[in-house]
């Protein structure tokens, strides 16, 4: 009996072995594909040299893991003993909250004011945001900032409670907003409309396995954005209209466009199911007299795909030549799948572009208030402004006084000291403008 159970463990083992050998080599049974952005090791050049500094083996040996039988398997196994049994997500942008409801940690930061800009610094962006809305207003364009609302600011219940904020947080989001309306920016801040949404509404406005709006919560603030423009530029859209119920999701894998892209790279051994999400069924109506598909042109972060993933809001409300400039760098064709042209906004005519627009949208949610509009504003201001012969002699003098400095410290404070001095140039100049 013993020799037996011996042999039994023997064949066991052997089988461990070989079975992932035999399936890499043969694929005798179809594997699902991970999900997420990961890079397979490609196959290293044997030679000498690699084998001599001990280069080749490590990147041999990790040639031979990324494509050993049934790893996804074993990777999803991992995963999922991870997630049941601790409630840790095995990905480093992923946070597993109450509820096993899932964040990304951008997100949290910024609610929490990890990433808490100077005032000062706020006030000199959004008096440029101001000055470039001025300037485009004087050639037929309306410019808007859309300000869409995050998971963590939006149900901060259920963040784990490690992660919530002290009483009193000041974050970006509440000095931008103030600078804002204090300055009579065009502003659309769609976080307060979706706190009240939150009570009233019957579907969920974000899902449990998503960072962004939920398709039911990304139709109503699209309905939301279009009365808006008709106000602020004196248009109006062709009409959109509900047909019958939603359509009620349960089901992890019948879930559309981004309400569930934290879900899937958790790459568990089962679809987690989900919680109720709704689909608005929506009638696009031709233009009608006195309508129109205005030109538009929206900058901003991966919110913007649901204005065209979940219901072609993009595609039919406006003009053909409507684009999506993601991050202000990739130029995308709105449709319902990620259209990118190929074409580079760097490579664009900058000026044809905006003035050929009837609306120019800045949308973004708060933990991107750092990233300075994705440099649009900066962009745009210097097209209007550019730099004078004076600037430039500044400029000049700076980087050549910098390149003979060897401290970080010393750099820094000419940066700041440069900074400060133009901050107050643009004040000046904005002061100006304003008594014209």
């Amino acid at each position: 009996m013993t020799i037996l159970l011996k042999r039994l463990l023997l064949g066991l083992l052997l089988a461990l072995v070989l079975v992932p050998v035999i399936q890499a080599r043969f694929h005798f049974s179809k594997e699902a594909n991970l999900a997420g952005a990961f890079t397979v090791t490609p196959h290293p050049e044997l030679s000498w040299a690699g084998l001599r500094d001990n280069s080749y083996q490590p990147a041999f040996e990790q040639y031979l893991e990324d494509r050993i039988g049934f790893r996804p398997y074993l990777i999803r196994l991992r995963n999922q003993l991870s997630f049941s049994l601790f409630r840790v997500a095995r990905s480093s942008d992923i946070v597993v909250g109450e509820h096993d409801v899932l964040f990304q940690p951008g997100p949290i930061e910024s609610y929490l004011g990890h990433d808490l800009l100077a005032e000062e610094e706020v006030r000199f962006r959004v008096r440029r945001l101001r000055a470039v809305q001025r300037e485009l207003s004087r050639r037929g364009v309306r410019l808007l900032f859309v300000l869409a609302p995050s998971k963590a600011r939006f149900q901060p219940e259920d963040l784990p409670a490690r992660l919530q904020p002290a009483p009193g947080t000041v974050t970006n989001y509440d000095r931008f907003v103030r600078e804002m309306q204090a300055d009579s920016v065009a502003l659309l801040d769609l976080v307060p409309v979706f706190a009240r949404w939150k009570t009233t509404q019957p579907y969920p406005l974000f899902p449990r396995g998503g960072t962004h709006w939920s398709g039911y919560g990304a139709t109503l603030a699209a309905d939301t954005l279009l009365r808006h423009l008709e106000h602020l530029g004196g248009v109006r859209f062709p009409g959109v209209r509900t047909v019958g119920p939603p359509r009620v999701v349960r089901a992890a894998d019948s879930l559309r466009g981004t309400d569930n892209d934290l879900g899937w790279p958790l790459n568990l051994m089962t679809l987690r199911e989900a919680t109720p999400l709704a689909y608005r069924r929506l009638v696009f109506d031709a233009p009608r007299p006195g309508q129109t598909r205005p030109s538009a042109l929206f900058i901003g972060d991966s919110f913007g795909w649901g204005l065209m993933l979940f219901g072609p809001y993009m595609q039919r409300e406006f003009a053909d030549d409507t684009r999506f400039w993601y991050y202000n760098t990739a130029v995308h064709q709105p449709d319902s799948t990620y259209h990118d042209t190929g074409e580079k906004v760097g490579n664009l005519d900058l000026r044809k572009q905006l003035e050929s627009r009837k609306f120019v949208m800045l949308l973004l949610t708060e933990h991107n208030l750092v990233e300075n509009e994705f440099g649009f504003t900066d962009q745009v201001y210097h097209l209007y402004h550019p730099l004078t012969a004076t600037d430039q002699a500044a400029i000049d003098q700076l980087a050549q006084k910098m390149a003979g400095e060897t401290t970080w410290e010393e750099q820094t404070k000419d940066l700041e000291g440069f900074a400060q001095r133009n901050r107050e140039k643009a004040r000046i100049r904005y002061e100006r403008q304003q008594t014209r």
